[in-house]
């Protein structure tokens, strides 16, 4: 009966010992969010929900399909732009006349993917 006693004391203690350094976890890096921060992501939403909206246009979606582009793949591309290009792709869009900025807005979308096939730039990570 001692032999068991001792024997689960020590597997006990090695459980404890076991369980005690499972528990210990990397720690985790807190930093104040500024307002500017948010505002400026949440600004950059709003232009990426307008790019989809854009290419969710029926003209937009005839104009990408004679040019042999997929539309959900653009639409899905527009995810994963950083918010840098969706400021500039945005921006135009808004400057050109009505009708006149298709064409540059998938003419940009085309040298996006190919800059990205290439291998130049990382902004598709799918294809």
């Amino acid at each position: 009966m001692k032999i068991f006693s001792k024997m689960s004391k020590g597997i006990a203690t090695l459980l404890m010992v076991l369980f005690s350094f499972m528990s210990v976890q990397a720690p985790v890096m807190a930093a104040m969010v500024t307002t500017e921060q948010l505002a400026y992501e949440q600004h950059t939403e709003t232009q990426r929900d307008a790019l989809r909206d854009f290419f969710s246009r029926d003209d937009v979606v005839a104009q990408l399909a004679d040019r042999g582009v997929d539309v959900n793949a653009a639409q899905d591309r527009v995810g994963s732009l950083t918010a840098a290009e969706v400021a500039t792709l945005h921006q135009q869009i808004d400057e050109l006349p009505a009708g006149e900025g298709l064409g540059v807005v998938i003419g940009i979308i085309v040298i996006f993917m190919l800059l990205d096939i290439a291998g130049v730039t990382d902004i598709f990570p799918g294809i």
